[in-house]
């Protein structure tokens, strides 16, 4: 069925298709025409977070039209499937995931200037989507495992009591290096636009810092954090970093599947629980600046 779909969309019909690593509540796979050329489709086979955002697809499918016109590479919408199933066909963007050469400097400030870019998208009025944090605070729990309970405390009281003004930019709201391809040492796409929306630029920039993080150590991180704010007008404040981490680290932390898929093999959980000590005191001693 999803075949038959593709080949009517594309005019052509599928020499081979292959299930591409990473996909958590969606299927992605590459299929090769006759042609030469390849494509890509995304399956929702998360049934709870279909039914939580029924228009997924669509929401994706704006998401990329609204890129086309700008420098980012990024895929490029094809087709959709709706409403025979929930499916969304796209170009392939050329590259590959490279973990191991997120950590060098020439490779943060693509990084940085790629996310920047992103950033300076024009937004039409009639594109919906905003956005929201993932994090319930008042219910967010202490890992039993940290050494920095009061650590905890002290963000999440911070978090509770503040809430910083922002401009809203385009974020893609899962921006990180398994979202990252690459041809050679050159960035050369973002891939997986099914929740950008309308929010706060530095959303984005914690949310790919935490990855950092976890997968090299808070020097990197840092790093890109200056690299992005040397491009950047806002100021700097910790509070997104703060709900970032709180998102991310809990009580059940352990190695991303999408990092191992990727070559990392030195990482585990002693490693990432360390990682996410030393970084909350980090962010907590930041709060002194402010």
């Amino acid at each position: 069925m999803l075949e038959k779909w593709i080949e009517e969309a594309t005019g052509h019909r599928v020499r081979r298709s292959a299930t591409l690593k990473g996909g958590v509540s969606s299927e992605m796979t590459k299929h090769e025409l006759l042609t030469g050329h390849s494509v890509v489709s995304r399956l929702i086979t998360n049934r709870e977070w279909l039914s939580d955002e029924p228009d997924l697809i669509e929401h994706e499918k704006q998401s990329l039209l609204l890129m086309e016109s700008m420098s980012v590479p990024t895929p490029h919408f094809i087709s959709e499937a709706t409403p025979r199933f929930e499916a969304l066909l796209m170009t392939e963007i050329p590259g590959k995931v490279r973990l191991d050469i997120c950590n060098l400097p020439t490779s943060l400030n693509q990084l940085a200037g790629t996310l920047h870019a992103i950033h300076q998208t024009t937004i039409p009025d009639t594109f919906k989507w905003t956005y929201s944090s993932y994090v319930d605070i008042t219910n967010v729990s202490i890992p039993t495992w940290t050494a920095q309970q009061q650590a905890w405390l002290f963000a999440i009281e911070f978090v509770s009591s503040n809430s910083p003004e922002f401009q809203p930019v385009l974020i893609h709201r899962d921006y990180h290096p398994t979202n990252i391809l690459w041809e050679g040492n050159e960035l050369n796409g973002v891939v997986d636009w099914i929740n950008a929306c309308k929010g706060p630029s530095l959303v984005d920039v914690a949310h790919c810092r935490i990855n950092l993080v976890m997968l090299y150590g808070i020097k990197i991180a840092d790093y890109f954090l200056e690299a992005y704010m040397q491009l950047s007008n806002e100021n700097y404040t910790p509070y997104w970093d703060i709900l970032a981490f709180l998102d991310f680290v809990d009580e059940h932390l352990d190695v991303y599947e999408g990092w191992t898929d990727s070559g990392i093999n030195d990482l585990n959980q002693k490693v990432l629980k360390h990682r996410s000590d030393e970084y909350i005191q980090n962010l907590i001693a930041k709060l002194d600046a402010f």
